[in-house]
């Protein structure tokens, strides 16, 4: 038998494996030698399909409007789809937060929480660019180095709403700050939220609805912070957003 020795005392290790199976694989027969080929490669393709699975796996999440009650918030159904590789959460205030990190950084981050509107008049193209504004001032408080990059009218799966994005700095203590995008999208509640299509009756405005704030840094595939769920990570889960149960 081979005699296998300590490194530490200068001598070398035995035969390596390839040096052991060599001489077995050689005394195959052509015939087996390509049906072992075929073996490992189906075996690394098998591994591989099932990481890519793993990694591609779609998981849906859906707001019943008496979970929302218990938890303080306006009882708004809604659902989307998202990545597994976002990892989810229900902080303070929030409906729902989605988010993946790299290393420790923000990479994008899909939040939905409460919309208050307030008592308006008018058409909601006419009022949304005040609340809008309120919430840009917010913003600014709350970003370091916000700068207002977008605004305007917003539609996601039929529900007419508004929209603002920016940049900002994301800073990381005892390391280099980032580059922080950012857009956010204001969206009333349908007055049928199954059947966005339906009109509120003459007089009627919408007081309360969804707000989704999306973030991402360059650890995410995004080239502009008005891109922000139209490309990267967070597409599935604003493309596919929708209220109702």
């Amino acid at each position: 038998m081979a005699e296998i020795r300590s490194q530490a005392g200068g001598q070398d290790y035995g035969p390596s494996l390839p040096e052991l199976l060599g001489p077995r694989l050689r005394a195959l027969g052509r015939w087996q030698r390509l049906a072992l080929a075929l073996a490992a490669a189906a075996l690394i393709a098998a591994v591989a399909a099932i990481v890519i699975r793993g990694e591609a796996a779609v998981k849906t999440y859906s707001q019943r409007a008496d979970e929302a009650r218990q938890r303080g918030l306006a009882p708004i159904p809604f659902h989307f789809d998202y990545s597994s590789k976002l990892e989810r959460s229900h902080p303070a205030g929030t409906y729902v937060e989605i988010e993946r990190r790299i290393g420790g950084t923000l990479a994008s981050l899909f939040s939905v929480s409460e919309l208050r509107i307030g008592r308006q008049s008018g058409l909601i193209s006419g009022f949304m660019p005040i609340v809008a504004t309120r919430l840009e001032r917010q913003a600014e408080r709350s970003f370091d180095r916000f700068r207002l990059q977008f605004e305007g009218r917003a539609r996601v799966n039929k529900v007419e709403g508004y929209q603002f994005a920016f940049t900002a700095r994301l800073n990381r203590p005892g390391r280099p700050p980032r580059l922080l995008l950012g857009r956010v999208v204001m969206l009333p509640e349908p007055f049928d939220p199954d059947d966005p299509d339906v009109s509120y009756p003459q007089g009627r405005v919408p007081t309360r609805g969804l707000l989704i704030t999306m973030l991402a840094t360059s650890l995410d595939n995004v080239p502009s912070a008005n891109r922000i769920g139209d490309e990267g990570l967070l597409q599935r889960p604003f493309r596919s957003f929708r209220f109702g149960g």
